[in-house]
């Protein structure tokens, strides 16, 4: 027996959204022979964009039942039989997420329309369930309300069963995979994925990049994202995903890198994180027309060197706050009043703003802030057994990364320039640097001649 359902809700996540509407029908394989229908009470406001898209409104709900004072009707209706909707997932994250927060559970075969009409009915331009009708004259009368929907569903399901040729069988396999992949991923793209480390791409029906993201085993993590739990996979991305792309790094370091560097250039819509932290703020060293020495927080621009960058002016001060601390100079130097560094218990011990003390303290700060601008290399594992990855940093700056058979050897700086593939330096990138700086065997060059010191592997 199948359970064919539809479902409306607040929002496209079952983490955040809340079920508006459900309808059941019961189908033995050649007709319906149960059928459930009722609004709910979602507890929550419905946003005024789904209520123009479904019609159903704040007031339509407000008396209502909620989901705990239907459950066991829903839940009777839909035990034992195969759970059956277009875009499963969808409708079958709500009502499982519902149960759970009632304690109990929901652990059905599953079955996707949109998925079977792939299979059954290949070549249509589009498999939403509004274009399949018009493509087989099926009347929905109620489009985006549960039971118009899921009657439509139930005659898309007639068509697939009178034309299946096997597909059902298959999908209801144990290892078919087809329950939990998104409606418009082909199984073999998924089949396909490698289980190394990478850096890994969703791609839409045009090709455009939705999402990247980096893995040790790239065909497990994808997997991870198909779960309802997935903060990233979301509904719109669910319904978006038609094909997945893939680099291999080799090195779990290679491959943070590489990711970084590839939101930023493809600026990916599912990306929130590492899109605008790019250095906005920068320490400036000058002197002034008495010749004394100052410091300045300024925001970046072309033309500019900064000492070092920030990405806002708050990380940007707390830097210029210690650094005042520790090397003992007048703050009013520093564009850091004196009243508030007080507030922070500093009080300038001695010498003045002119004193050679004062300017002895000023060298040495920015000679500390220099010495961090090392140039060096991270070594790492490579794609395959007999080569090797390498990131180089030079002053202090990111230049990029790269793949070496090991056999090379590094006798200058140079040596690893002609093997690296240069990318943007970002704060990003210096954090994914920092954090495998004491991880990762490391080669330091000299400052004066950039020669390798071998005795500074780490």
């Amino acid at each position: 027996m199948y359970a064919i359902v539809d479902i409306e809700t607040t929002g496209s996540s079952a983490n955040y959204g809340k079920i508006t509407e459900v309808a059941i029908l019961i189908h033995d394989g050649k007709r319906v022979v149960d059928e459930y229908q009722t609004l709910l009470n979602p507890e929550r406001v419905i946003p005024m964009n789904i209520t123009a898209l479904t019609g159903i409104s704040n007031e339509m709900v407000r008396d209502e039942p909620r989901f705990f004072e239907v459950a066991k009707e829903i839940y009777q209706m839909l035990e034992g039989n195969i759970f059956v909707a277009h875009n499963v997932n969808f409708d079958y994250s709500f009502l499982k997420n519902e149960f759970q927060q009632l304690g109990g559970t929901l652990n059905l075969k599953k079955l996707c329309t949109v998925r079977l009409s792939r299979k059954v009915f290949p070549g249509l331009k589009s498999y939403s369930l509004g274009n399949l009708c018009d493509h087989f004259g099926i009347a929905n009368h109620a489009r985006h309300r549960a039971m118009g929907d899921a009657k439509a569903t139930v005659e898309l399901m007639d068509l697939i069963i009178e034309n299946d040729e096997n597909h059902i069988e298959a999908f209801l396999k144990k290892d078919s995979k087809e329950g939990f992949l998104p409606p418009h991923l082909p199984k073999a793209t998924f089949d396909a994925l490698p289980e190394f480390t990478g850096v890994y791409y969703f791609h839409d029906q045009h090709g455009e990049i939705l999402y990247v993201g980096k893995a040790n085993n790239i065909k497990k993590r994808v997997k991870g994202h198909f779960s309802n739990t997935d903060v990233v996979y979301k509904q719109g991305l669910k319904d978006k995903l038609y094909d997945i792309s893939y680099e291999e790094c080799g090195d779990e370091m290679i491959a943070f890198l590489f990711e970084s560097s590839e939101i930023k250039k493809h600026f990916p819509i599912y990306n929130k994180a590492q899109k605008f932290t790019n250095a906005k703020y920068g320490l400036y060293h000058y002197q002034d027309g008495k010749g004394f020495d100052r410091l300045s927080i300024g925001k970046k621009m072309k033309g500019t060197l900064p000492l070092i960058g920030f990405t806002s002016f708050d990380r940007a001060r707390d830097y210029l706050i210690e650094l005042v601390k520790k090397f003992e100079l007048d703050p009013e130097l520093c564009s850091l009043p004196a009243s508030m560094m007080m507030y922070f218990g500093y009080s300038i011990k001695t010498g003045g703003e002119g004193s050679e003390e004062q300017r002895e303290r000023f060298k040495k700060a920015i000679q500390s802030i220099k010495e961090n601008s090392q140039s060096f290399c991270l070594l790492g594992q490579g794609r395959t057994h007999t080569e090797k990855s390498v990131a180089l940093v030079e002053n202090g700056k990111y230049l990029g990364f790269g793949f070496y058979e090991t056999d090379l050897a590094f006798d200058t700086i140079d040596d690893v320039k002609n093997i690296i593939t240069n990318y943007p330096d970002t704060p990003d990138i210096q954090r994914i640097i920092n954090q495998y700086y004491s991880k990762r065997r490391v080669i330091q060059f000299t400052t004066q001649t950039h020669q390798p010191n071998y005795g500074l592997f780490a």
